[in-house]
């Protein structure tokens, strides 16, 4: 799955707009992919998501305050802004399982070496 592509238009869309779409195209392709991968890891996770805020969302500002003079559809830049909501939201929930399952497991490590300390 990947970010919906640029609108057809009766001319060329200039180099910033190709350019702004080609990184929004790649930050959400590589947190996609990973997301789907089946592997994650937090500190992983953690930067698809300060990606997203600190590279992407700012790329979708800027092509918002230009769309008029680029002439650029404010409905795709909303488009492409819920898809990365969207990713930025699993990204979230899979960190959260992931950040639980490691308390969880760390509890448990803990409590069994304790128990096993207090035995000895």
């Amino acid at each position: 799955m990947s970010i919906s592509p640029l609108p057809q238009s009766q001319r060329s869309w200039s180099i910033a707009v190709r350019t702004a779409y080609q990184k929004l195209y790649q930050i959400y392709q590589t947190g996609y992919s990973y997301v789907n991968s089946g592997s994650v890891e937090s500190h992983c996770l953690q930067q698809y998501r300060q990606a997203i805020i600190t590279d992407a969302y700012p790329l979708l500002l800027l092509l918002t305050n230009t769309a008029k003079s680029e002439h650029l559809p404010l409905q795709w830049i909303e488009e492409v802004s819920t898809e990365f909501t969207t990713l930025l939201a699993v990204i979230d929930e899979i960190w959260m399982s992931a950040e639980d399952e490691y308390v969880k497991k760390s509890f448990t490590t803990r409590t069994t070496i304790n128990l096993k300390s207090n035995f000895l």
